[in-house]
């Protein structure tokens, strides 16, 4: 309806009306206005001099109770709201107060100065020997509520003229719009099945005429088949993007499936492979000399086997064997406040740690030591987003619930209650070409010795053993923010750890 050519001239001359009639009102209004004001002025002007001219032409100015009685005439017969003559210090002022109460004297030069709906008008009295005021006030309300009227009056008009304006352009658009109308209606037709109604328009604009010559030759079939192709095509198109979204995460999940096993079956063997190290390591350290230069290369081989044992630590994050993951209903607050706590004492005074974890109890099914691990291995990761440079690191914790829409675009998150958790940086940001492998296992952008790429990795594993999901939002140079969500815990204890148990055991 909008983009038919009867609205689009409706819209076209409401558009110009409502240009022009703002400004024709304002310009009709300032006019009145103004012609009001000027009025009001100018008589309250005669009349003062009137007044004046009174007390010139005598020797009023004498005699007291002839002066309080012209100034009490002068309110009473003109409107006026204050009056009085000054002759040096000596005020003499009418008594009549027709407002209620004691108007102050405020000289005004234009209508409307003061806000108080007073003019007031001073003019010097000549009188031989003497210096004298006089000075009235008078009601400006009068005049302001005849130009309210004024306003009412010009409102009415214009609206009229607005009205009688539409009507009129509604007219003329359906006149020149019904041919188009029956050669729409035509289509509709033909596009129902009614393959022998033909295209036939009698108007008196031959390019619609054309229009409907042109078209006449189309058949309902092609109309069909095209709307019938682009349904096919949008639902085809839909279903490949989810497609692809779901094949990316199950590709994730056996990446850390194919780690979990291979872990589970080398862990054994290399910590065999490592204990006799270190302990002829240790032995042999211990029987050098304190100054022996050995020494040095011997803790070097040391250091080296707590790194490869930490690395042995990380990949057995991947194995989910059933009996090294414990599931209970854990409150996460206090572990997140532990961990961050730790991150705080670990990272240097350049970086600005802040917290946002409120008090509120978040409940989920968890291992309390994979979650400790998470939010360090996070911040961590965080820091190391940051550099030497400055910057800030956030942890915040909330209560939310995942609608339909977040559920489709992320089909690990079932509608309903989780906690978020989410650690957040300054740093260098992460590149979108980079963003869909940064959960790969060993996948790192860092130099050679700076980092084994399982610390992103050892996260998403932990998020998919809860049943949830980690979401990551990054632009390059603008930082990174890490969105943890897992399901908020709401049953039975023993029932839901068992649950959880079971699941893990069979992922």
């Amino acid at each position: 309806m909008m983009n038919s050519l009867t609205t689009r001239m409706i819209l076209i001359g409401l558009a110009i009306h409502a240009v022009l009639l703002p400004l024709l009102f304002n310009g009709l209004l300032y006019i009145v206005a103004q012609s009001h004001k000027e009025g009001f002025v100018n008589d309250v002007r005669k009349y003062s001099r009137f007044i004046a001219d009174v007390f010139e032409s005598g020797d009023i100015i004498n005699d007291r109770d002839r002066v309080v009685n012209l100034l009490d005439s002068a309110i009473l017969g003109s409107g006026g709201v204050y009056a009085e003559v000054v002759e040096g210090v000596i005020h003499t002022r009418s008594e009549l107060q027709p407002y209620g109460s004691a108007v102050e004297y405020k000289e005004d030069y234009t209508f409307g100065d003061h806000g108080d709906d007073v003019y007031f008008v001073s003019m010097t009295l000549n009188l031989p020997g003497r210096n004298a005021l006089l000075r009235l006030g008078f009601d400006e309300r009068p005049t302001i509520q005849q130009i309210k009227l004024a306003r009412t009056e010009l409102v009415v008009v214009l609206v009229s003229y607005l009205v009688v304006s539409i009507i009129v352009l509604v007219y003329v658009a359906m006149r020149m719009a019904r041919p188009l109308r029956k050669l729409q209606n035509a289509s509709r037709r033909i596009a129902n099945g009614k393959h022998t109604d033909q295209l036939q328009v009698d108007s008196g604009i031959s390019e619609i005429n054309e229009l409907a010559l042109d078209l006449e030759s189309m058949r309902s079939e092609l109309v069909g088949m095209n709307m019938s192709l682009q349904t096919q095509i949008a639902e085809i198109e839909a279903a490949d993007r989810e497609r692809e979204m779901l094949e990316g995460k199950l590709r994730q999940v056996d990446k850390m499936e194919t780690v979990g096993v291979l872990a589970g079956g080398i862990s054994h063997e290399f910590n065999n492979i490592l204990l006799p190290i270190f302990l002829y390591t240790e032995q042999a350290m211990h029987d050098l000399p304190e100054d022996s230069p050995v020494r040095a290369h011997l803790e070097k081989v040391l250091k080296s086997s707590r790194r490869a044992k930490s690395l042995v630590q990380q990949i057995l994050t991947f194995s989910r064997l059933s009996g090294e993951q414990e599931f209970q209903p854990v409150d996460i607050l206090p572990v997140v406040q532990e961990a961050s706590e730790l991150l705080r004492a670990l990272l240097p005074s350049t970086i600005d740690f802040r917290r946002n974890l409120g008090s509120v109890r978040s409940m989920v099914m968890a291992d309390r030591n994979q979650i400790h691990q998470l939010v360090v291995n996070l911040g961590s990761n965080a820091y190391q987003a940051i550099g030497k440079s400055k910057g800030t690191i956030t942890v915040s914790l909330d209560h939310v619930v995942v609608d339909e829409k977040l559920s489709t675009d992320y089909p690990l998150l079932q509608p309903g209650g989780y906690i978020k958790l989410s650690v957040g940086d300054t740093g260098h940001g992460i590149d979108r070409s980079r963003i869909d492998r940064i959960f790969e296992p060993f996948y790192t952008t860092r130099a050679v010795g700076e980092g084994t790429g399982l610390g992103l990795s050892v996260v998403h594993g932990i998020v998919l053993s809860h049943k949830g999901d980690i979401i990551v939002e990054s632009e390059p140079g603008a930082g990174t923010e890490f969105h943890v969500y897992l399901p908020e815990y709401t049953g039975h204890a023993d029932a839901a750890s068992e649950n959880m148990k079971e699941q893990a055991g069979h992922g």
